[in-house]
């Protein structure tokens, strides 16, 4: 059940790293903005902004971003690392972790009107499934 669970969280882990370094990379490199700003503005809105506005904007969405691949970079690790092998503490860093990653997408969704709110869905309800399942096969008896 442990490695089952893992695997799961590892696929969210991953459900998270690569989008977000598709995002820095089209922003660095493709001369994009991050997705957010489309789903609350309009062409219009986005073409009447100043580019002193956009930078900041491409520059939060770039912070945030690798803020994100890093921490699900170190996701990825503690649990092939350490939960993997059944070390409890790494299981209630991960939690904190996940929970507190979960919040921030609510926090930041509800922001702007709750643009994607199955997105926060579907993500709690895999994490919820990948700790359960990883319970269950680090504390049973």
């Amino acid at each position: 059940m442990l490695k089952t669970g893992s695997i799961i969280l590892s696929i969210w882990s991953c459900l998270n790293f690569f989008p977000s370094l598709y995002v820095v990379a089209s922003i660095l490199f493709l001369g994009k903005h991050p997705p957010g700003l489309y789903a609350i503005l309009d062409a219009n809105d986005i073409i009447s902004m100043n580019s002193q506005m956009l930078a900041t904007v491409d520059s939060i969405g770039l912070f945030a971003n690798l803020s994100v691949a890093a921490l699900n970079l170190l996701i990825l690790v503690v649990i092939w690392k350490g939960l993997i092998k059944g070390i409890q503490w790494t299981y209630w860093a991960l939690l904190a972790s996940c929970v507190l990653s979960i919040l921030a997408g609510v926090a930041a969704d509800q922001a702007v009107g709750f643009a994607f709110p199955e997105v926060n869905l579907i993500s709690a309800a895999i994490v919820v499934a990948g700790f359960v399942i990883c319970a269950i096969g680090l504390f049973k008896k």
